[in-house]
């Protein structure tokens, strides 16, 4: 396609326009020219008809003077040819003319053009019928003759011949209008060039707008591609705002495709660790149930028994793992709280802090809960925050050293509810802090001395979430980690 390109189309519009506006002004050119020459004509002669008739006697008794009339018609049409001289009676009937036999083809002509041009107020050029044509009509002079009788007609002269009709010949002849052509169609390529120099200039920017789209969507497949539209300084029209909702989106598309490679990543990553959590347990435990099924005689009943609660306990592993597997794909398939109700926070986490005191004791930590009175209800899945509280004091437990303390308090500030869970034990690395709600992160195994699956800290942050809150965490090493979060107590969700 050639005009394919906004410019081309907006060259051959203007292109176009021109040609409309040129042919458009040729028309006004040669219709002003005839009206102009055909007003001068008849101002020049506008007395002439006065005069004839001041110095001939063109009706007597009457009747046409033909001896006068004769050779006055045809000495005029031999100085002036251009001319048609007619003589009309008092209702304008044509009397007398000076044209072959048959070339006349009106028998009257209408008075009231004659009426007009004899007042004071006439406007030119003023035109009467043409007596050769009944549909056409020309400037003309006319003079009323009169005598002692008082009006005997009228002397009826046009000032365009026949020969004259031809408007585009006699125009042709014109050097006038020749020249006024040739200045027009320079004038008319001038603002071509000059339309299609300022179009090139106006969609300067549109064009490099649509380089800059092509060539980002040509390098922006792995997300790191910088190319952006270079903001105007001058000017902020519709191809700068253009140009702005493009980089933002550019930045947007960046983003999104680095979020879906860690995501992808991420995936990867808990694959790889789903295979091996699942595969280790389960190697283990087919160890032991072979090893009993081979030395079953050999063993003695303690050996037996201990594999046996060996392989029990990676059994146990084994199936709370996919337990919390089933459990998060459940909750990220939430988009909201299903069951939302009012509750009493402090009145739940004493309840949870009960069923862990045993584990806690059985370690020498101390595990407490600083309630405040007057805690207002909160809104939410009461199943859910029971969890979040399981997964959160299960945590401190895996990494508080005997001897070390939990504590679970609940306050209120400005109308919400904050749960805070802290304990004593060995702290997290300022550089895990940002990992440890990753799905299957794990931290040092032997700096913290614990293992476990990586999933407990990521269903308490997806729970959250859907209670639309979010979890914060503080933490020194050696000293201890604090992890909070609010809960409003109207109902949002």
């Amino acid at each position: 396609m050639i005009f394919r390109t906004l410019y081309s189309r907006l060259a051959l519009t203007l292109f176009i326009l021109l040609c409309l506006v040129g042919l458009i002004l040729v028309q006004l050119i040669g219709q002003s020219s005839l009206q102009y020459q055909q007003e001068v004509a008849q101002k020049l002669n506008s007395t002439l008809a006065e005069h004839i008739v001041a110095e001939q006697e063109l009706i007597k008794d009457q009747m046409v003077n033909y001896a006068v009339s004769d050779s006055l018609f045809h000495d005029l049409m031999i100085i002036n040819p251009s001319i048609e001289l007619y003589l009309l009676d008092k209702q304008g009937v044509v009397m007398g003319y000076n044209a072959p036999e048959g070339k006349v083809k009106r028998d009257r002509v209408s008075l009231q053009p004659l009426q007009q041009f004899f007042s004071d107020d006439v406007i030119y050029p003023l035109k009467g019928d043409d007596p050769r044509n009944e549909s056409s009509q020309k400037v003309f002079s006319a003079a009323k003759i009169t005598n002692k009788d008082g009006l005997q007609g009228y002397l009826y002269i046009v000032l365009g011949s026949e020969q004259y009709d031809d408007v585009v010949q006699m125009l042709g002849r014109s050097y006038i209008f020749d020249s006024s052509l040739w200045v027009l169609m320079v004038a008319l390529v001038a603002a071509l060039l000059s339309g299609l120099i300022i179009f090139g200039l106006q969609t300067r920017r549109l064009r490099l707008l649509g380089n800059v789209m092509r060539d980002y969507a040509g390098k922006s497949k792995d997300g790191s591609s910088s190319i952006r539209f270079p903001a105007s300084g001058k000017s902020k029209d519709e191809v700068d705002a253009l140009g702005s909702q493009f980089n933002v989106m550019a930045e947007k598309i960046n983003q999104q495709i680095h979020e879906l490679q860690r995501t992808d990543g991420m995936r990867r990553e808990m694959v790889a660790n789903i295979s091996h959590d699942l595969r280790t347990p389960l190697t283990t435990m087919r160890g032991y149930l072979e090893t009993l099924l081979l030395k079953d005689e050999s063993l003695s009943p303690d050996d037996q028994r201990k594999y046996i609660e060996t392989a029990l306990s990676h059994s146990k592993h084994l199936g709370k793992l996919v337990e919390q597997l089933f459990e998060l794909a459940r909750l990220d398939s939430c988009e909201s709280v299903v069951y939302s109700e009012p509750f009493s926070m402090g009145e739940l986490v004493q309840d949870v802090t009960q069923s862990y005191m045993l584990r806690a004791q059985q370690k020498s930590v101390q595990l407490r809960a600083n309630l405040k009175p007057d805690v207002p209800l909160i809104y939410g899945d009461i199943a859910m925050m029971q969890r979040v509280l399981e997964n959160l004091i299960e945590n401190g437990l895996r990494h508080t050293p005997d001897g070390g303390r939990i504590s679970i308090s609940v306050d209120v500030d400005s109308g919400n509810v904050i749960v805070r869970v802290a304990d004593t034990g060995c702290g997290i690395p300022a550089e895990d802090v940002s990992r440890i709600f990753e799905r299957f992160y794990q931290q040092d195994v032997n700096r913290t001395g614990n293992k476990n699956s990586g999933l407990g800290l990521a269903i308490v942050k997806r729970i959250l979430e859907l209670h639309g809150s979010a979890i914060k965490v503080r933490s020194k090493i050696n000293q201890g980690t604090t992890f909070s979060f609010q809960l409003t107590t109207k109902p949002s969700f």
